[in-house]
């Protein structure tokens, strides 16, 4: 035993070392996406400025605009990455919004050559709602707004319009999450901003007049259609990169798989069933089969550490880049310290037990 002793040491040292190296690795990656994200919001202004021919000291206002929300935005991100684990350090993840973000920057500057009333801000927050969330798509929008106000191209009422035509995009992304027949999801929105323009339109000039509705109808039309395209191509694409994302983490060469194997064959073998039969329960009851397979396998890696069990399974899982709906099934683990809170979680739970049993009874047992 004393001659393993440095071996054991030397192993686990250098098992820290590489969760270090992969951890720094991914920070690096992570500091170059929020400087590029910057660096978009930032010549955003500086082309919108240009644009609209302003002053040098509001050249220098829109600058310092861009600064301001690109500090607000990343610390944002940070800050739920940290205190709800969000995105758990994975590069790809964040590539994901600053794709985004770039493809938002680049529309906000080409709606300055579009008449009031007419650009389609409300797909600003829509896209950036999908690939994040709601919180920030419409911190993402009012950015996207506000250069537009300070290029002078706003008055206090469209500026108003488009906060509200901002808020009804992110509300369009859960439409198209909740509702079945998407067509109404449709027409409530091209209602919401047609409604939108005419109001404060009216509220701002005390009358109506035909461009106005006209421009309202192009503009609810647009952006009605221009939603529901974003939500099928980014939403799907996103829904895709995550079954192949949980399907890569149960293969036979992924690290962490192999880990289990050699850490014990009994457990790599419950693993392996857990996630089977958790695979099939989720797809009768209408669950996430994935999820619910992924789950299954890595429920017990907290053993190979040993005891507190699921912190240790959280941290294992949060070091291999698990997927965010693998770790919170693991933070339920046996329900020691949370119950299970979603069907996923549930069904690992319960198979779990019910494999374990069986696992312990004999042939003649049985």
């Amino acid at each position: 035993m004393k001659e393993k002793a440095p071996e054991t040491t030397k192993e686990n040292a250098t098992k820290t070392e590489t969760h270090a190296s992969v951890k720094d690795s991914s920070r690096g990656r992570r500091n170059l996406i929020f400087s590029g994200m910057a660096l978009c919001g930032i010549l955003e202004c500086v082309f919108s400025g240009i644009i609209r021919n302003r002053e040098p000291y509001q050249m220098a206002v829109l600058i310092f605009l861009g600064i301001l929300y690109s500090v607000t935005f990343l610390a944002g991100m940070e800050l739920y990455r940290i205190q709800k684990d969000w995105f758990y350090e994975k590069a790809r993840d964040y590539r994901y919004i600053a794709g985004w973000y770039a493809v938002s920057c680049t529309a906000a500057v080409l709606f300055e050559y579009l008449p009031e009333y007419t650009r389609p801000v409300l797909l600003l927050a829509a896209g950036g709602a999908i690939v994040s969330n709601s919180f920030f798509g419409m911190l993402s929008g009012i950015f996207h707004v506000a250069v537009f106000a300070v290029c002078g191209q706003e008055n206090a009422y469209m500026l108003l319009c488009d906060i509200f035509l901002l808020a009804g995009g992110c509300i369009a992304v859960t439409f198209f999450k909740e509702i079945r027949n998407r067509r109404w999801g449709i027409i409530f929105l091209f209602l919401y901003v047609f409604d939108c323009i005419l109001i404060f339109s009216f509220i701002r000039t005390g009358q109506l007049n035909w461009n106005v509705l006209l421009f309202g109808a192009c503009n609810g039309a647009v952006s009605a259609a221009g939603a529901w395209l974003l939500y099928q191509t980014l939403y799907r694409y996103l829904q895709n990169s995550r079954k192949q994302e949980l399907e890569r983490i149960l293969k036979s060469e992924f690290g962490l798989v192999q880990a289990v194997s050699h850490f014990s064959q009994a457990d790599y073998n419950h693993g392996r069933k857990v996630s089977e039969i958790a695979r099939n329960c989720a797809a009768l009851v209408g669950a996430d089969p994935d999820v619910a397979a992924a789950g299954g396998f890595y429920y017990r890696i907290g053993r190979m550490e040993g005891e507190p069990y699921v912190e240790n399974g959280v941290a294992l899982a949060r070091s291999n880049h698990l997927p965010r709906e693998i770790v919170g099934i693991l933070r339920e683990y046996n329900g020691e310290q949370q119950l299970p809170s979603t069907l996923e979680s549930a069904i690992v739970h319960i198979v779990d037990s019910v494999v374990a049993k069986f696992d312990v009874l004999d042939r003649a047992t049985l």
